[in-house]
């Protein structure tokens, strides 16, 4: 009988202690890497709405040629582009927009405007586009002579349609190889077809590199190695295109 009422007692005192003095829990820590996450996060978010999504019609050709040949039928591009200003000027590539007889862009939010082309330069692969709109979200050129092997960059676009998708790497190669163009730089992130012309970002969500390409050895066998023209080589085309339009 003893042994049964010293039972229940120290039961009882027991369920009092652990009421009194509940073991610590452990206080909720962020890791690192969710912090790197939430810091992607913030640029990404933070960059999309200068984004822009092209598309490109040319108009086909009424010669009697063409249609002989059956080769009058539309034929239409798409491709990436980014706001540099808030009243609608916009960067995108040379190869996108050429021949273009119809620029239609899509900003981030669905809203369409038809694109009046400014000026191209075939060598660096820009082209300056303008759209009638203010207010709008844009993007700052960074001085891509600045940029360190290794660097982490990631690229915003439309690849085959798909609009602000995006892909993070690092800079591989400040090198020029046989793979590359004069002032090209290479990068380990996807640029698919309709990614050209977007954003490359640093980590200050500044743009270091227009998107242009990806090598690829055979058709459709993506071999890791896309190309961006430098933000500096951007720079100076664009500046050379505004000048022709003040003429």
């Amino acid at each position: 009988m003893h042994l049964f009422f010293f039972l229940i007692l120290s039961t009882f005192c027991l369920n009092n202690c652990y009421a009194a003095y509940p073991f610590p829990s452990k206080p909720h820590k962020i890791s690192y890497t969710k912090k790197a996450a939430n810091f992607f996060t913030e640029i990404v978010n933070a960059s999309v709405p200068a984004v822009v999504f092209i598309q490109v019609k040319l108009t086909p050709s009424s010669s009697w040629i063409s249609s002989l040949w059956g080769k009058n039928e539309e034929i239409a591009y798409i491709g990436s582009g980014f706001l540099i200003t808030e009243d609608g000027y916009i960067i995108t590539n040379e190869h996108i927009i050429q021949g273009a007889d119809i620029i239609t862009v899509t900003l981030s939010n669905q809203l369409q405007f038809d694109g009046v082309l400014i000026g191209a330069d075939p060598i660096s692969d820009i082209a300056l586009i303008k759209i009638e709109a203010e207010g709008l979200p844009f993007l700052a050129l960074a001085d891509s002579d600045s940029i360190e092997l290794g660097e982490w960059v990631a690229a915003i676009g439309s690849p085959f349609g798909l609009q602000s998708t995006v892909t993070f790497g690092i800079i591989s190669s400040l090198k020029k190889d046989k793979f590359q163009e004069p002032d090209t730089l290479q990068v380990n992130l996807s640029i698919n077809p309709g990614n050209s012309g977007g954003p490359l970002l640093n980590l200050d969500g500044d743009v270091i590199g227009v998107n242009r390409s990806t090598w690829r050895y055979k058709e459709g066998f993506y071999t890791g190695l896309s190309f961006a023209i430098p933000s500096n080589v951007a720079k100076d085309a664009i500046e050379k295109l505004l000048d022709q339009e003040l003429r």
